[in-house]
């Protein structure tokens, strides 16, 4: 045996040493593909139950069978999420709220329909056709698989310019949401089915 460790220049206990350093970096990359395999299911599961919201519009209500036009934003998956901020995205610029897209998009129409309103108000006029209603999603709980309406625009005699301008321009809206789950993870969503991680978000 001491023959053979000369001949080789590696003594026995070296030899040993170098087995288990092996048995060593064997079970480390044993744990560590444990490790992934267990990180890539949690990646999954998380990936099937994790809430997306999407953003959509519509201009049809099939149940009142009317020209309504709605901007709903729709959670897909089964996890609550918090709305903690939206950036109305429109021809390339960033508003903060859905009064600052209708300056950019229709301001001559929306300040003749909000004046008629207005008028409306002061003369003790109440219109119930084509009401024009909103309502607040900052630090709104929407539930799993639900949907909720932040605008709701039904088409009347009263309103029809405005009506007819915003149906054309919501093709060009596009919003950025970041919203949490009640566990505190924060994501940001533009294009309805990519999300990114957030630390933080601050509301405006």
């Amino acid at each position: 045996m001491k023959k053979e460790d000369n001949k080789t220049g590696i003594s026995g206990e070296i030899l040993n040493l170098i087995i288990a350093l092996c048995a060593i970096l064997i079970s480390a990359a044993s744990f560590y593909a444990t490790y992934l395999q267990a990180d890539a299911a949690e990646r999954q599961v998380k990936a099937m139950t994790r809430a997306l919201v999407k953003f959509t519009s519509g201009n049809w209500d099939n149940e009142l069978r009317k020209q309504e036009l709605t901007l709903p934003l729709k959670i897909s998956g089964v996890d609550p999420v918090i709305i903690k901020r939206i950036d109305y995205k429109y021809q390339g610029e960033s508003y903060a709220s859905l009064q600052a897209f209708y300056k950019a998009c229709c301001q001559v129409e929306a300040a003749s329909y909000f004046n008629k309103i207005k008028a409306n108000i002061r003369e003790n006029k109440i219109e119930t056709e084509g009401i024009y209603f909103t309502s607040p999603l900052i630090n709104s709980i929407i539930p799993g698989q639900e949907k909720t309406k932040f605008l709701t625009f039904a088409l009347a005699k009263d309103n029809q310019v405005f009506w007819h301008k915003l149906n054309d321009e919501r093709f060009y809206l596009t919003l950025k949401v970041c919203y949490c789950f009640l566990l505190g993870e924060c994501y940001n969503t533009e294009k309805n089915v990519i999300v990114e991680p957030v630390e933080y978000y601050p509301v405006r």
